[in-house]
């Protein structure tokens, strides 16, 4: 590289740069040419993703800003977030389930060398049977719903409710469809449906992490549908990503306007349930409903009593953040085939649950919580000025209604 540097450069040194200049412009060749053949890390994951993606949450974990871990004596690959000295894992280790111990292990024993807890959050039940083997302490922070898509149908006692959604936005002359080409209008009518969805929200701000919304991050990956109402306006709109090794779906995002008719996201959730099934899918799922009690406990899995119960405490308090109830009620509607546990594995280590925990907190809400309680504090505020006014404006008018039949 030297001698190409100084063909293609010599007349720096000539036109009188000096010897100097020359060097610092060198290291700056260098530098700028090492950035350029850098290997993108995320090519990795890619591949051992389309392999082993078990975990739902796989997909997400995939990220500009992601680290990566290769495992040297076998096949497989890590990806996580690191914040402060705490290395966060979105789901699970990409790799085999015969090596998924081993992959564990090493990932486990080099974070140990540098001095960091790890947390991996969420992890499904195949994962967390390991966590004993490998010095990991489980808690338990929720289920999610998985459909059979074989023999799943919406019948019974269980899906009245989603039936009765289902008909209300079919009357309403809803209709879903398939997108086949993601184009620039697709995408400003759903960041514009985006938005709509976000106010309705219980929290004041937008969640990072696993709870960000970004429709349209490997979207070549993933299926889109949308739901219409009469005029042909976007009044719902759903993002599902490939579970590679469940030969499954998870519907990822499901958003749905203010002034959307009645029953349009239970009947997306249900076209796209059947549209998935009649491509050849096995299974889908909704996610993870935090908090939820659904899913039987597996015996191989031995879950911190103290720590799941300090969990819990911790998510009664940010309730007024997140409805978990309501979005556990949503998901189990649609009555699913089966419920699956999910879990935090963190390190044994005395410090780490504290440290996993701030970890998460900053992953999720960057700004900090105090930033978060400011901003819902004033959200109600607002809204109780509003409700005010509107109360006020309502008597001036009955008083002057009331004036003008006297």
């Amino acid at each position: 590289m030297l001698l190409h540097f100084f063909s293609q450069h010599l007349w720096l040194i000539v036109a009188g740069g000096g010897a100097g200049v020359a060097g610092r412009y060198l290291q700056l060749y260098i530098r700028h040419t090492h950035n350029l053949i850098l290997p993108d890390p995320t090519v990795d994951l890619f591949r051992f993703y389309q392999l082993h993606g078990y975990n739902a949450h796989a997909l997400i974990g995939i990220d500009t800003g992601t680290r990566v871990w290769t495992c040297t004596e076998t096949e497989g690959a890590v990806a996580y977030n690191e914040f402060g000295k705490v290395w966060l894992v979105s789901g699970d280790p990409l790799t085999s389930v015969e090596n998924l111990a081993k992959v564990s292990d090493r990932f486990l024993r080099k974070a140990r060398a540098e001095g960091r807890a790890v947390g991996f959050i969420p992890a499904t039940e195949q994962f967390a049977k390991q966590s004993s083997g490998l010095g990991l302490r489980a808690i338990k922070i929720g289920s999610a719903p998985y459909f059979n898509l074989a023999t799943w149908a919406p019948r019974g006692d269980r899906a009245k409710k989603a039936r009765a959604g289902v008909n209300q936005a079919r009357r309403a002359g809803v209709r879903v469809s398939e997108v086949i080409n993601v184009d620039e209008r697709l995408i400003r009518e759903a960041a514009c449906l985006c938005k709509s969805w976000l106010a309705t929200r219980r929290s004041a701000i937008r969640f990072e992490w696993l709870f960000t919304v970004d429709l349209f991050q490997h979207k070549e990956k993933k299926k889109y549908f949308t739901a219409r109402d009469a005029n042909g306006k976007l009044v719902g709109f759903l993002a599902a990503s490939p579970i590679p090794a469940r030969d499954g779906w998870y519907l990822e995002d499901v958003l749905r306007s203010r002034h959307a008719p009645n029953g349009t996201t239970d009947l997306l959730v249900v076209e796209v349930l059947d549209s998935l099934k009649h491509s050849g899918a096995k299974l889908a799922t909704l996610g993870t409903a935090l908090m939820a009690a659904e899913g039987v406990a597996d015996p191989d899995i031995h879950v911190s009593s103290v720590l799941s119960r300090a969990t819990w405490f911790v998510a009664r308090c940010c309730s007024i953040f997140y409805n978990f109830d309501g979005v556990r009620r949503f998901k189990a509607k649609f009555a699913p085939s089966w419920w699956e546990s999910e879990y935090v594995l963190i390190s044994q280590n005395v410090t780490a649950p504290p440290r996993v925990l701030s970890a998460c907190l900053h992953a999720i809400v960057p700004a900090g919580p105090s930033y978060l309680i400011a901003r819902q504090v004033s959200r109600a505020w607002r809204r109780m000025t509003n409700t005010k006014e509107k109360a006020i404006a309502l008597k001036n008018r009955i008083t002057e209604y009331k004036g003008n039949e006297s």
